[in-house]
């Protein structure tokens, strides 16, 4: 079987992207799970690794076809162009450098020559993109360049905790009115479908979070409740609305395959309390596969060998293989004529269900 091939963008020199990178591939169990494509500067990769006094070796190739199983591959992303490094620098050139690596890797990943991307931390202020517009971060603009009109949506993962949030980063004054039952309906279906087809759980269990503090607000009573109602006739097993607190605070969130927060700080919050130093960001909704660490570039300990600990990074690049392989396992089944049947537990009731929410639902 062919080895699956993931591509890693180099994110902000001068962060911690390629600490994450050397650090996490000096294990060399890393490169037999996957083959490893770095769409980078060797030089750059170089410097980091004196820096750090990290001994992972890499080899440049000129494609990502050329790319060798069990080896960190590199592909020179500025030809002979000198790029600046200023660790710990929030620099427009370090932004440049971010995207252009991007750039080059949703190409390839658009091309098919990569199977999943992992994205390494990048600083969205250092960006200017060439229409003026603001850089509103990697899941957008992955959206807006690959997504051919469908809304991604972002689920941060850990272990078993996945919490995928209904709207991202938008001032709380306005949340209220992104919250519509299209929206929201649209959410839950890419969420169940994700949890399918990405993580092959069968029949997965969706919590859904209120809006409001005591879930009793207007828009759980005119939007969520009913949209919630719907699509469980649908097959969509999703159940609430559940005040955050209570819900996180009890330990519920374990009975449940995923969570579906109505806000960034909602979810975000109770993620990083509870994930600790494990987290992945993960785009779902789309036809390409990407992921990565829910770290930041962090500035403040650049270049200074003190990451206590690169696992969100290798945590990202577990989930992009595991998703790889499972959709490729659940396409493959679905090639099967006869449409799958399974039971569904419900209300304390067993009652053979048909898969009734498709892909094409998204």
């Amino acid at each position: 079987m062919e080895r699956i091939k993931i591509g890693i963008t180099q994110g902000d020199i001068n962060g911690i992207g390629y600490e994450l990178i050397l650090n996490t591939f000096e294990a060399e169990e890393m490169t037999s799970i996957c083959t490893p494509v770095i769409y980078g500067s060797p030089k750059v990769a170089t410097y980091h690794r004196k820096t750090l006094g990290c001994e992972t070796n890499f080899q440049v190739v000129e494609s990502a076809e050329a790319a060798k199983d069990g080896h960190l591959n590199m592909i020179n992303s500025f030809g002979e162009d000198e790029l600046k490094i200023e660790i710990g620098q929030a620099t427009e050139e370090a932004g440049k450098a971010a995207l252009i690596s991007l750039d080059k890797a949703l190409k390839d990943l658009r091309d098919g020559k990569i199977d999943a991307l992992v994205t390494s931390p990048l600083n969205n202020a250092c960006i200017k993109l060439d229409n003026g517009t603001t850089f509103q971060g990697q899941t957008s603009y992955i959206e807006e360049a690959m997504g051919e009109g469908k809304k991604a949506l972002k689920i941060f993962i850990a272990n078993n905790l996945r919490i995928a949030l209904a709207t991202d980063k938008i001032p709380v004054s306005e949340i209220p009115g992104h919250i519509n039952k299209e929206t929201l309906a649209e959410r839950l279906v890419t969420l169940h479908n994700t949890l399918k087809r990405d993580f092959f759980i069968d029949n997965p269990r969706i919590a859904v979070l209120a809006l409001n503090p005591n879930a009793d607000g207007q828009e759980e009573q005119e939007i969520i409740i009913p949209v919630i109602d719907e699509l469980f006739k649908r097959g969509v097993r999703c159940v609430g609305p559940y005040p955050a607190d209570e819900f996180f605070g009890t330990g519920n969130h374990k009975h449940f395959d995923a969570v579906l927060a109505m806000y960034y700080d909602q979810g975000v919050s109770a993620f990083k309390s509870l994930a600790l130093n494990e987290g992945v960001n993960y785009t779902a909704g789309l036809s390409v596969l990407r992921t990565a660490p829910a770290i930041g570039v962090c500035y403040d300990i650049a270049g200074k060998n003190m990451v206590e600990d690169e696992q969100p990074f290798r945590e990202a690049i577990y989930a992009a293989v595991d998703a790889v392989r499972n959709r490729s396992r659940f396409d493959q089944e679905r090639t099967n004529p006869l449409q799958k049947q399974y039971v569904a537990k419900r209300d304390d009731s067993d009652k053979l269900k048909l898969d009734q929410v498709t892909e094409e639902d998204n």
